[in-house]
């Protein structure tokens, strides 16, 4: 029997971990709760669903974290991005297309706007397909109200406009483009690749420099970038490498050897680059191993 378990455990595994950094934003935190869900799961003698039941003790178990994760939040410095979860360049996401486990910068910016309740209510059914009869029993609230819970949190990710991740032709035009204005001084081939409303979103945490508001606009984006690079580094030690970042092909910026930040991009319908993440936080960097360069 337990062998069984171990089996539908493993076998969801992946999923819960995805789970979890949805409603966390840390993969650390995420794998203690997977493995905390397991212990649990072992422990019970009941014939269930190893998949609904496995997610209702993950979703317990991040709305406990997340009372301590809020109060973080309030105090911490400058904008919130989450934990990047850096693979090779080239990996393949197996949950891509999977809107229930997008990952995303962007789809895990728009989280941020939903109580810990909403995010719960939304995952639970469109994610693991449970009845708001078993999502109130888990949340301890009404059927009625898990249902609007979960209505108001879909309607909130849509209310941003589409985004989407970008490709590596994407990433490579950036490079590109951001190469030329950095060479020539002149903003033009990197402004040609944002779109009007550009977002710059930077999380230093106050551990490190970054812009301690979102910056938007083509023109004061660019300026930015450029002004950035002039002032903080020393070309010569700048090291650059591709990396898939949460699930999308994006950037490793390291200085002389040790990684200085992460770099996601998010496109719009006419494929400009809408939004650029940028995560400097060290503490968030801390996890994340420079892949070897091809």
């Amino acid at each position: 029997m337990q062998d069984e378990r171990l089996a539908a455990y493993l076998g969801q595994r992946k999923r819960l971990l995805r789970l979890a950094y949805r409603y966390l934003g840390s993969v650390s935190e995420a794998e203690d709760i997977v493995q905390d869900a397991w212990l649990r799961f072992a422990a019970s003698a009941d014939p269930v669903d190893s998949g609904r039941y496995l997610s209702r003790i993950v979703t317990n178990l991040c709305l406990d974290r997340q009372k301590s994760a809020q109060k973080r939040r309030e105090t911490y410095v400058g904008p919130w991005l989450p934990e990047p979860l850096v693979e090779a360049a080239g990996s393949i996401d197996e949950h891509a297309g999977d809107v229930a486990l997008d990952i995303s910068f962007a789809v895990m910016r728009a989280l941020e706007r939903l109580s810990p309740l909403e995010r719960a209510a939304l995952f639970l059914h469109d994610l693991y397909e449970l009845s708001f009869d078993e999502i109130a029993e888990t949340l301890q609230r009404s059927p009625a109200a898990c249902r609007q819970m979960a209505s108001r949190a879909r309607k909130m990710l849509r209310s941003g406009g589409p985004r989407f991740q970008a490709r590596q032709q994407d990433v490579d035009s950036f490079v590109a483009g951001f190469a030329r204005t950095a060479e020539t001084g002149d903003l033009g081939p990197l402004k040609q690749l944002l779109a009007r409303d550009v977002e710059f979103v930077s999380d230093g945490g106050g551990r490190a420099r970054s812009a301690l508001n979102v910056v938007t606009g083509q023109d004061k984006v660019a300026r930015l970038l450029l002004g950035l690079y002039h002032k903080l580094y020393d070309p010569s030690a700048v090291g650059m490498r591709a990396a898939s970042i949460n699930g999308a092909p994006g950037l490793l910026i390291d200085i002389g050897g040790k990684l200085d930040q992460t770099v996601g991009l998010a496109i719009d319908e006419n494929g400009l680059i809408a939004a650029i993440y940028v995560v400097r936080n060290p503490d968030k960097l801390a996890a994340v191993h420079l892949p070897a360069e091809g």
